[in-house]
């Protein structure tokens, strides 16, 4: 998480930091539970997993979270396999560079 200018918002009250890292840690198992799903052609388990994000990432500070949700719910929508392949790389970079320390 970062400010506006850029540099890094440090969290470091105990409690919020193990909240943020649980709902990190459900967000990368939405991407197991989304490729799955995309393997399997089963666009509603995507668009209501990209709700849930969309509604979720903003109260955790991370408004790309929710602009990915939303856009996963938009692709499941018009059942664009190749938009969420892409979406679900995307989320797996931002997960990847996200740490709560």
């Amino acid at each position: 998480m970062t400010r506006e200018n850029g540099k890094p918002i440090e969290i470091t009250d105990p409690f919020a930091r193990r909240l943020i890292g649980k709902y990190l840690s459900h967000r990368k198992d939405d991407i197991g539970k989304l490729t799955q799903a995309l393997a399997e052609s089963d666009f509603e388990t995507i668009r209501v997993t990209g709700h849930n994000l969309y509604g979720s990432g903003a109260a955790y500070g991370l408004d790309q979270i929710s602009w990915l949700g939303a856009n996963f719910e938009k692709a499941a929508d018009a059942r664009n396999a190749p938009e969420i392949e892409r979406l679900i790389g995307e989320l797996t970079d931002f997960l990847h560079k996200l740490r709560v320390s």
